[in-house]
């Protein structure tokens, strides 16, 4: 059962509507149904009304675990992705003043920072942010791209992803964006292989012999993103087959012109 089950069941078991079971934890109507529909995550203060309101332990609300203690002897876990289920989700919902949401980013100055303090709201609140259509709901985060791994990808381009609650949820070959204790902030192709406990990150750079395939542990796995779209700042060189193309093409267009031209001459000789 994920988080937005239990805590729709457990409204749904304290005989409150939505509008009631929202007011006593301080949050919209509108904000709790996106959270029961799976469309958003509840923020850690959401989370820390719901234990102290209805008793449970963080733990419980995060990932069912019925043996934490209740609120008030709980402690809460350390921010780390943990398999199968993932203990700690984004703490911070950045919304505009009209509940509009946008996504922070964390450039390439930040992705130092970031590495210790992703889970720190102030940290958070303290980037830079855009809003773009399709990409609603506080499970976004953009994050600017260093390296030529992922081509048309490369340096300075903007990814944008939606972060993923348990790494079950990892589809084979699919593109993410995975902060590890490792490497910081990496946007690779993956391949979930559960019974080692590793991810294999690929390239899509064909330079293997620059850009090699490597494996990470779950266990140095902080948080993992998938890639939704993103913002190319320039498009990449042509390969050279590309340009051999473009050069027949151009030369075609020469000789049909001068063909025209030779035919609109002969028209008027005759």
């Amino acid at each position: 059962m994920t988080i937005h089950a239990r805590i729709k069941d457990l409204r749904i078991q304290s005989g409150k509507s939505q509008e009631e079971f929202a007011v006593s934890i301080n949050l919209k109507r509108g904000n709790l149904s996106q959270i029961e529909l799976g469309k958003q995550l509840p923020t850690l203060d959401t989370i820390r009304e719901i234990a102290r309101i209805y008793g449970k332990s963080y733990q419980w609300i995060i990932d069912g675990n019925e043996n934490s203690a209740s609120y008030g002897e709980h402690k809460p876990a350390v921010p780390v992705l943990n398999e199968p289920k993932v203990s700690y989700i984004p703490q911070v919902v950045t919304v505009t003043p009209d509940d509009d949401d946008i996504i922070s980013i964390v450039g390439q100055k930040a992705a130092a920072g970031y590495l210790n303090g992703y889970s720190d709201p102030e940290f958070i609140e303290r980037l830079p942010t855009i809003s773009a259509p399709g990409y609603r709901g506080a499970l976004h985060r953009a994050f600017e791209i260093r390296g030529n791994s992922m081509p048309p990808l490369h340096t300075g381009s903007i990814s944008i992803g939606r972060y993923v609650e348990s790494l079950t949820d990892i589809k084979n070959r699919r593109v993410y964006i995975i902060l590890s204790k490792l490497d910081g902030v990496v946007i690779k192709r993956v391949i979930n292989v559960p019974e080692e406990q590793k991810l294999i990150l690929i390239s899509d750079n064909p330079n293997k012999r620059e850009f090699g395939n490597y494996t990470i542990d779950y266990e140095d796995i902080l948080e993992v993103w998938y890639w939704r779209g993103g913002l190319i700042r320039e498009l990449p060189d042509p390969s050279d087959l590309y340009n051999r193309m473009n050069d027949y093409e151009a030369r075609l267009t020469i000789l049909e012109e001068r063909q025209l031209q030779m035919i609109g001459k002969g028209k008027q000789k005759g």
